[in-house]
Formats: C-alpha cells, sequence, structure tokens
C-alpha cells in the first residue's frame, strides 16, 4: 500500500482559494480529495495494473505563526520609524505631495510633521490590521486542531513588516517544509506537495534522488480542461514526477468548495 504525505505551503493555498473564489469548510475532506486524485493519478502515470491502494498517512500544513513585534504606543518606536521616514527620500516625498496641496502656507517643518502624521497613521492601521489577521489564523488553525488528528498545522512562517511601506516579507515557511519532506522521510512512499512557489524545487529533486515520488498540486478555475492555474510555477511542474489538477467547480460539485458570494 502506498503511503501518501501532503505538504502544503499555506499561503501559496491561501492566495490559490482566493484566485478560485472559494471557501473551504472542511479541510480533512478536502485534502481527502486531493489524496484521491492523487492516487488515481499516479496510477495512469505508472500504467498500474493491477491498480494500487493507498492511503494518506499526514497532512503537514505550513501557515504563519509570528510577527515583528512593535509597540506603537511607545515612543521610542516611533522615533525610530520617525528617523527611517525622514531619511527615506522617496518615501518623504511622497507623502509631502499629498499633504502640501491642503496646507499652501506651511513652512517646511510644519509640512514634514504633517507628512510624518498621515504617514504614521496609515502604517499603523495597517500593522494592526495584519495582527488581527494572524490572531484570526492562530484561530483558525486551533479549531483545526480539535477537528482532526489527520492534519498537522506548523505555525513556523513569520511575518517581517515594513510598516512605513506597509510591506510584509515572508520568512522560514519554505525552509520549514523543505526540511520537514526529508525528516519525515520514512513515514511516506509519495510527497504531495502544494506550492506555487520555485524555492520547493531543490528539495523535491532532492527527495526523488532519495527514491520517492513527489507529485505537485495544481489549482485551476472553471470546470477541466481550463489554462495553468495562477500561482505555480512552470518550473515546479517540471521538477515533480506527475501533476495533480485540482478544478474550482469539481470541488464546488463535490461538496468540497462554496464560491464566495463576493469576490476577494
Amino acid at each position: 500500500m502506498l503511503r501518501f504525505a501532503l505538504f502544503v505551503d499555506g499561503s501559496n493555498l491561501s492566495g490559490s482559494l482566493t484566485a478560485m473564489n472559494l471557501n473551504i469548510d472542511d479541510y480533512e475532506q478536502f485534502y481527502g480529495a486531493i489524496f484521491k486524485q492523487g492516487l488515481a493519478d499516479f496510477e495512469k502515470v505508472t500504467f498500474a495494473i493491477p491498480p494500487v491502494s493507498g492511503i494518506l498517512t499526514r497532512v503537514y500544513w505550513y501557515r504563519v505563526g509570528s510577527i515583528d513585534e512593535w509597540d506603537l504606543d511607545q515612543q521610542q518606536a516611533v522615533d525610530a520609524l520617525y528617523d527611517r521616514f525622514v531619511n527615506d527620500r522617496e518615501l518623504r516625498d511622497q507623502y509631502l505631495q499629498l499633504v502640501g496641496p491642503t496646507n499652501p502656507g506651511l513652512q517646511h517643518q510644519e509640512l514634514l510633521k504633517r507628512a510624518w502624521d498621515l504617514c504614521f497613521e496609515k502604517g499603523k492601521a495597517w500593522y494592526n490590521k495584519r495582527r488581527e489577521t494572524l490572531l484570526g489564523y492562530r484561530k483558525f488553525s486551533h479549531s483545526v486542531r480539535r477537528s482532526t488528528d489527520l492534519i498537522d498545522i506548523v505555525e513556523c512562517g513569520h511575518w517581517k513588516v515594513d510598516i512605513l511601506h506597509n510591506e510584509v516579507t515572508e520568512k522560514q515557511l519554505d525552509t520549514s517544509l523543505a526540511v520537514d519532506m526529508l525528516a519525515f522521510e520514512h513515514s511516506y512512499d509519495v510527497a504531495v506537495v502544494i506550492s506555487g512557489d520555485a524555492d520547493s524545487i531543490p528539495s523535491i529533486k532532492y527527495m526523488k534522488e532519495r527514491g520517492k515520488t513527489v507529485a505537485a498540486v495544481e489549482f485551476l478555475s472553471g470546470f477541466p480542461p481550463e489554462q495553468r492555474g495562477r500561482g505555480f510555477s512552470s518550473q515546479l511542474k517540471l521538477a515533480a514526477d506527475y501533476v495533480i489538477r485540482i478544478y474550482q467547480m469539481n470541488l464546488v460539485r463535490d461538496g468540497l468548495g462554496k464560491l464566495r458570494t463576493t469576490k476577494v
């Protein structure tokens, strides 16, 4: 019996579901459907006669679990950000241009203060929203852990934030996924990878060299056949042994996903 394990880049999965305008109510059934399609596709690409049997042993789901900590009510943190603002000429000029037309009589220092206040207010609201989003992720992870023993949610990703530019960079998630593919190699025969990032290619190639079969999952909108899905690297497709294609409307038809009332 073939043992399948799923390794899921949570950010890529979230982006794919958003692109397909889908909500998932039961992730155990959702991942089970991916496994069944993966087993069927395995039989096709290997020309297995008689049909092989398989089992889904585990789902390793890697998600963001932490964020840069800033106390924006502390003057020390505000002063540090202000220094960055003043020394970032492009950003500073951008906000000066925003406040200048509505404050034509102000001296430069007062205008600079208005520009800074606007930038800080926007950055603080953006950062607090990110923290709220992370809290929602943690609550969701807790509910999934309570509902199933099949899914192991690994909160390993970290958000590095640029408050003034309202930008976030995700760290560590891909590394943890790659490390675990090797660490758990004795528990599976087929690794099913949900990731659109070409950074996964080295670990995929390495596991193939160690005798593992590796499949990549591609999510596509509409009904079969459709064009290549968004967020999926063509290089990733070439690196994997085979590709499991999951279609939006098949998920809806089978009751595994629901179309969102308002597209994100």
